[in-house]
């Protein structure tokens, strides 16, 4: 399907009539890149290359308010980064190329409500929104420990950019279960099972031409636990969970998120084991605090 071909021009500020086009939304430490990677290696047959505008800005046009851009050749591999203006290396993916806006720490609208995240496009300019999403446990290890490394951010800061992420998580969660209008795509599913990545691509109508995983992407600093680790094989990426057990910052969000009854309902139907062993941390893990009493005020 040429998306550009039916929904108009709006691809046309940069020179291209897409072949296929998606929307993809997720939390970041959830194997975004890696799983876009792969969708892009298996790019439709008729795609000339591939353009991957990566986090863009929420309600911007995507081709402008992007993070960063990846240009894939016709061999469907991202080319090198040649110090040249974005329009040419745009040029580099040719006139028919696939194209993927992704939004990091964002989730697309309700079922029935016209897409707001790409300002100047239709939903009809993508073939269709993807959610890439973790389960709790993993990812939640993994995004505290890529806050960690940050030097400039102090324990406060941590929980409340954890607690904000949280939110956002779980509205995620709810959009996979109203899942009208948007394929999910499990990260710990993805990696463990090939099964599974043929029938996401099945589900967008893409050739099932590469099922490797791929490289370990180097966005975001690649692995949160493994600095230098290109093999994908080599990865820890189900079993983060372990790797932070006894971090007391990832015990207290764990506590915190065991005792929220409603997060935890909702975490409930689509990761069951993250929410059991939450539920027994609940049941059996005392707290042992005391804020010391305060000194009688002296006149």
């Amino acid at each position: 399907m040429n998306v550009a071909a039916q929904a108009g021009t709006a691809w046309s500020r940069a020179g291209i009539s897409p072949v296929f086009a998606l929307q993809v939304f997720g939390m970041r430490r959830s194997g975004n890149h890696a799983i876009i990677d792969w969708l892009m290696r298996n790019a439709p047959e008729a795609a000339t290359g591939g353009i991957f505008y990566n986090n863009c800005k929420f309600g911007k046009n995507p081709l402008s308010a992007y993070g960063s851009l990846d240009i894939y050749g016709a061999a469907r591999e991202v080319l090198p980064h040649h110090d040249i203006k974005d329009v040419e290396r745009i040029a580099q993916a040719g006139a028919a190329p696939m194209v993927i806006v992704s939004y990091e720490d964002r989730m697309p609208q309700a079922p029935g409500v016209t897409q707001k995240a790409s300002d100047g496009f239709r939903d009809a300019h993508f073939a269709h929104q993807v959610i890439i999403y973790r389960s709790f446990l993993n990812w939640a290890a993994s995004l505290l420990a890529k806050i960690k490394k940050n030097e400039g951010f102090g324990a406060t800061d941590r929980m409340r950019i954890m607690a904000l992420a949280f939110a956002t998580y779980v509205q995620g969660l709810d959009r996979v279960v109203d899942a009208a209008g948007v394929i999910a795509i499990c990260y710990d599913d993805w990696m463990q099972s090939e099964g599974y990545r043929g029938r996401i691509l099945r589900s967008l109508g893409l050739p099932e031409r590469d099922m490797e995983r791929g490289k370990v992407q180097r966005y975001g600093g690649g692995s949160s636990f493994q600095d230098r680790v290109a093999d994908v094989d080599q990865l820890g990426s189900v079993s983060r969970d372990a790797e932070m057990a006894y971090d007391l910052e990832y015990q207290m969000l764990m506590w915190t998120a065991a005792h929220d009854l409603r997060f935890m309902e909702r975490l409930m139907p689509h990761f069951e084991q993250d929410a059991e062993r939450l539920a027994t941390l609940a049941e059996t893990s005392k707290l042992h605090l005391h804020l010391p009493p305060r000194e009688a005020a002296t006149l």
